[in-house]
């Protein structure tokens, strides 16, 4: 449930002069459409620069006549300071007259049933939020706070992650309902207007610790000494997303074509795609035809890699029959005599047992599965903040005796880690509500006793946890192809 509160709305004086920050706002709603044809609008505010700043400002633009509301997520988090921080939004709407929504979960509870990173978890609670608010109070646009600066953080964060061509778009302007006004806007500028105006802002101080996720190095460290070789990187990178989307808008409607040509069948959980009409592409169109279908059929392009693409791209063009490549989440795509297809993997074919030993420091693999898991020695760091579900630090007390990448054995048990007792591996699973192929996929990190200390991209056990009195701990990190 969510709280509402209407308030009347208050006419803000009008500036002599259009402010900078109006006149960007408008240009970015101008080029990208986003708010042609709107009636409502609700803004997610967390009470920071950039969401204060977007609220204010869509109240006060004469041009826009919607009816404006802010959405506010307490994540259960940061104690007294989170509390001060939904308090300060439902002032703030009192004032400029916009309506508020307001909600409270526990997001550490909610990452730690799901097996996401704490910022993933968050992220999701805050899109359902508006989506509720947007459905349920008949608001016909969603606006978020990104600006062209998270923008730029985000290019980089993509490519070094390896994202193909529709990763180096960045942030889109627009996804649906879901609009980004200040995408032209600077954090800088943001900042400049909150002052301007006389609006005090909340600071979330994790924003300020670099250890705390990996957006806040790039945009702590990375971004800064950037910055010093090259002045105006923000700006240079925004160019780049810029000429990626369009690029986009005129060569996916082609990749759409070319998908839609080469598709066999077509139902909710296969799409078949002639061999023949695939091989006719250039490279670089079958890996975005590739992508395309796989996102289609799956929903999503979670953990498929590059790597991933250009192995079944291999496969279409050099495969023999019967020739698979197995996909994150209990997917695969099979080659036939004319057709590769792409379809849930048969649970036996997931559950094929595999077992590779993982030296410290060293890398193991699973092939069937296509993970890699990394183990390095690392200093213990100040605070454990879990904010990538496929990174676990251990204590290194643990790997003294050896460790083991490996499949899960069936009736297996571990004690998940702040649990007193031991629980099924299969019972984890439902509770974390992981999908039937996904939980036969999913490989473990154990000791040479067979006992598990990290469920791969889920939970460390808690035998394997960090004491707190140690130096150094074992850092594992994991990649899906």
């Amino acid at each position: 449930m969510f709280w509402h509160e209407q308030h009347e709305r208050m006419t803000v004086a009008n500036m002599a002069e259009r402010d900078v920050l109006h006149e960007k706002i408008a240009q970015a709603c101008a080029r990208y459409g986003l708010l042609e044809g709107a009636r409502g609008i609700v803004v997610g505010v967390s009470g920071g620069q950039d969401s204060v700043a977007l609220l204010h400002a869509l109240v006060s633009m004469g041009e826009f006549d919607l009816r404006v509301a802010a959405a506010h997520l307490h994540h259960g988090m940061r104690g007294e300071e989170a509390d001060a921080d939904q308090q300060y939004v439902r002032e703030l709407c009192a004032r400029l007259g916009a309506e508020f929504y307001a909600e409270r979960r526990d997001i550490y509870a909610e990452a730690e049933r799901s097996g996401l990173n704490v910022e993933e978890a968050g992220r999701r609670a805050r899109y359902e939020l508006l989506e509720r608010v947007a459905a349920e109070g008949d608001f016909d646009r969603i606006a978020t706070a990104h600006t062209g600066t998270d923008r730029a953080e985000t290019l980089l964060l993509n490519m070094f992650r390896g994202a193909g061509v529709e990763g180096l778009r960045s942030i889109p302007p627009r996804r649906g309902k879901i609009v980004r006004p200040l995408i032209l806007t600077t954090r800088q500028e943001t900042g400049d207007y909150c002052e301007r105006h006389g609006l005090e802002v909340r600071i979330d101080r994790t924003n300020l610790e670099a250890d705390h996720a990996r957006r806040n190095v790039l945009r702590l460290t990375v971004m800064p000494q950037i910055a010093e070789v090259f002045p105006g990187v923000e700006r240079a990178l925004l160019r780049v997303c810029e000429a990626i989307e369009e690029e986009l808008a005129w060569t996916r409607p082609l990749m759409e074509d070319a998908l839609r040509e080469a598709t066999l069948q077509r139902d909710e959980e296969r799409m078949a795609l002639s061999l023949a009409r695939l091989a006719e592409l250039s490279p670089g169109k079958l890996h975005r035809v590739l992508r395309m279908a796989i996102e289609q059929v799956r929903g999503d392009l979670r953990d498929v890699s590059r790597e991933r693409i250009e192995r079944l791209a291999r496969v279409v063009t050099e495969g023999e029959t019967g020739k698979q490549v197995m996909l994150p989440g209990g997917w695969r795509a099979r080659r036939g005599y004319n057709e590769i297809a792409i379809e849930p993997a048969p649970v036996e074919e997931t559950f094929e047992k595999e077992s590779s030993p993982l030296p410290v420091p060293g890398t193991a693999r699973l092939e069937r599965r296509g993970v890699e898991v990394r183990a390095e020695l690392a200093p213990a760091p100040a605070q454990l903040n879990g904010a990538d579900r496929l990174v676990a630090l251990m204590n290194e007390a643990v790997a003294e005796g050896g460790l083991v990448l490996r499949s899960s054995w069936p009736g297996e048990r571990f004690q998940p880690l702040g649990m007193a007792g031991t629980k099924k591996l299969q019972d984890f699973f439902v509770d974390e509500k992981a999908p039937p192929a996904e939980r036969r996929r999913t490989p473990v990190v154990a000791d040479t006793a067979g006992r598990i200390l990290w469920v791969v991209g889920y939970r460390l056990s808690h035998p394997a946890r960090v004491s707190g009195d140690g130096k150094r701990v074992v850092k594992l990190t994991a990649r899906f192809d």
